[in-house]
């Protein structure tokens, strides 16, 4: 429960989790002298220079200490940086005033959420909320005019939910006619009331599956390989030197390295490994790019993806599959030029590159090239490669797939 206390007024600094408690003000009260004891709960409001402002409870640790949890805040919901001129007081708030008041996430769930395809693997969703009575989870969900609950559940999930604490689990389906969209909405009660907060839970196939022939996908690697999530086996060779994998990247995303320069880091295929392939997509960010960058090549000069500022030549030297017509493209745009494949990237952003209908025929290929001329950077979110030819349609649903993404062009 929450305590009310009369004419309290006092000096506070420190963090939200470690907050001190100072001296009263002129005429006020401190909460341990208005009778505020440890481990109790307070309304609070703190004022401080310039009009900022704080309100939420404090558990009161000691005579001079507590622990601030923050409902509103002029500091975007969050916890003021305090400045030596702040105060505190006891107050109420419009929670106060509702009879019984609804637990406060402390840990707000995620606004979003991708499943896994596999109908095992399960993907958590996590909420953490307060209140001064034991809080119980529970979930319902909805699409349209469609609700669901455990015993109506959405096409998207293999079975109902599970929780533990505030933390859901939740098995995607493995049947691509199931994909699709629905909110969830996580429900924290204390018995009397409720909190929700509502998460868009994403299920998204790759296209032309039965026809995928190889699949590396960030979360695979693992030292120097990147294993394959497909059916085939085809593992990539993490080599050279530089780069490496980064958790967060520049664009606060795993990713895969490729450094630039003489021996930089490359990926390898073994050969023969794309000798059926007939659609290969890579997403990637060009970590650098004032510098040439070549996508995939092998020992024998052929090569695919190569960029250069203002070179009017084809960004290939390989021959097309009999009876189809090579293409390149860039964010779903169609590049004929090295440079304009260099002049369109976008190096803020994660962009994808698709080749179709190259027969690579039955050589080596690194990816970031054999030769040091063309090793530009890259960082590698995913490689694809396909033993047919993707519509623009089935690029773009693979491209929308990832986040932070060049908008795609129509």
């Amino acid at each position: 429960m929450v305590k009310l206390l009369d004419r309290v007024k006092q000096a506070v600094a420190g963090t939200a989790s470690n907050t001190t408690l100072g001296a009263a003000a002129e005429g006020f009260r401190t909460f341990n002298v208005a009778g505020a004891a440890t481990n109790d709960v307070c309304r609070y409001a703190i004022e401080d220079d310039n009009g900022a402002f704080e309100i939420g409870t404090i558990v009161i640790n000691s005579a001079t200490t507590g622990t601030r949890t923050v409902q509103i805040s002029s500091n975007s919901n969050n916890a003021l940086t305090l400045t030596g001129n702040a105060v505190i007081f006891a107050t109420l708030s419009a929670a106060d005033l509702s009879g019984n008041a609804a637990p406060i996430w402390t840990t707000t769930p995620p606004s979003s959420l991708d499943l896994a395809t596999d109908g095992s693997t399960a993907v958590t969703l996590a909420g953490v909320a307060i209140d001064e009575f034991p809080i119980q989870y529970s979930w319902d969900g909805y699409a349209g005019t469609s609700v669901y609950s455990d015993s109506n559940l959405p096409p998207q999930l293999a079975s109902a939910p599970t929780f533990s604490g505030g933390t859901a689990s939740l098995v995607g389906s493995s049947t691509e006619s199931n994909a699709g969209s629905f909110n969830f909405r996580l429900k924290a009660s204390d018995g009397v009331k409720t909190a929700t907060a509502i998460t868009a839970v994403n299920l998204t196939f790759l296209p032309q599956l039965s026809n995928l022939v190889a699949r590396h996908e960030i979360a695979d690697i693992s030292g120097s390989t990147w294993s394959d999530s497909s059916v085939n086996s085809v593992d990539l060779t993490i080599a050279g030197t530089g780069g490496g994998y980064n958790s967060s990247g520049n664009l606060n995303e795993p990713v895969l390295e490729l450094a630039s320069g003489s021996a930089g880091k490359y990926l390898a295929y073994d050969a023969g490994d794309l000798s059926t392939v007939k659609t290969f997509l890579i997403i990637f960010q060009p970590m650098n790019t004032s510098l040439k960058i070549m996508v995939l090549s092998n020992q024998d000069g052929k090569y695919i993806g190569a960029s250069s500022s203002g070179a009017n030549w084809a960004p290939y030297n390989q021959v097309a599959w009999s009876g189809t017509s090579p293409l390149i493209t860039l964010n779903g745009a169609s590049k004929t030029t090295a440079g304009a494949i260099f002049s369109d990237y976008v190096g803020d952003k994660f962009n994808s590159m698709a080749f179709r209908n190259f027969n690579l025929g039955s050589g080596t290929y690194h990816i970031h090239n054999w030769s040091e001329a063309y090793k530009g950077g890259m960082a590698v979110k995913a490689v694809y490669a396909w033993s047919v030819a993707l519509t623009d349609a089935e690029l773009k649903a693979v491209h929308d797939m990832h986040s932070q993404m060049v908008t795609w062009s129509t």
